[in-house]
């Protein structure tokens, strides 16, 4: 594998990486409809409602309905609180009720109220490391706002919201609105963030990716390779994926 220049900085996405569904709200409102599902299961069935926004992207689906849509325009916002919803075994005429409420949740307070366990504690050990941090996110104009709300602002250089600049991901633009602002060429920056924008960064030629869930469970402190290639939701290989993990003994930088 080509010998890669030594990493400055890490650029997070914000839902699904720093800040998370409040999973345990969504479990007491289908409760109180009548339909009992805990918010472990919505966890897991929440990554069938991103394989759904992520195909709906490819179709060339937009988020019409939906005024400012968190995940942004170039996906259905609908398709994924349903693909989740249907995944967690609910019936199609609450499912219906529950996409409402959830809607208008969103709209007020937010659904993407809190934290990512381990956030926090990954955010606070990387500028130990000697590297920058920032976020890129999809989102409705309030990503920062989210952000502080979860206690996972502070550390972070700035936001890139697709909302506030004009473009969003997978446009590979958005990545370069973030690189210019740190003033780093693409790779000496690694992504971390679930697939649409993974798929946007490498198309701009920006190999250095890693999804968030092993890095919020094991820290992004040391660097290993030559792993076989990751595939996305969207049945596309990155061969250049590198991956991090605190458990190798090779050091970051």
């Amino acid at each position: 594998m080509t010998e890669r220049p030594a990493l400055s900085a890490v650029l997070f996405d914000a839902g699904g990486t720093l800040v998370r569904l409040d999973f345990e709200w969504m479990s007491e409102w289908l409760a109180a409809q009548g339909h009992i599902v805990d918010a472990p299961a919505l966890r897991i069935a929440e990554v069938a409602g991103r394989r759904r926004y992520d195909e709906s992207i490819t179709h060339g689906a937009r988020a019409a309905d939906v005024p400012d849509p968190p995940l942004g325009r170039v996906g259905d916002t609908r398709a994924y609180f349903a693909g989740m919803l249907a995944a967690a075994g609910v019936p199609l005429p609450l499912l219906e009720k529950a996409l409402g409420a959830f809607l208008e949740r969103q709209r007020a307070q937010g659904l993407w109220s809190r934290p990512v366990e381990g956030a926090r504690e990954v955010l606070d050990a990387l500028p130990a490391s000697g590297l920058r941090i920032a976020c890129v996110s999809n989102s409705d104009g309030r990503a920062e706002w989210h952000l502080e709300r979860c206690g996972v602002l502070a550390g972070l250089e700035f936001v890139v919201d697709s909302q506030i600049v004009g473009v969003e991901k997978p446009d590979p633009a958005i990545f370069t609105i973030a690189l210019e602002r740190l003033g780093l060429p693409a790779e000496r920056a690694l992504y971390v963030g679930l697939d649409a924008g993974a798929l946007g960064y490498k198309e701009a030629g920006r190999y250095r990716y890693h999804p968030p869930w092993p890095l919020l469970d094991t820290a992004l402190l040391v660097e290993r390779t030559g792993r076989e290639p990751m595939r996305t939701n969207l049945g596309k290989v990155n061969p250049d994926v590198v991956v991090y993990r605190r458990d190798d003994r090779r050091r970051l930088i």
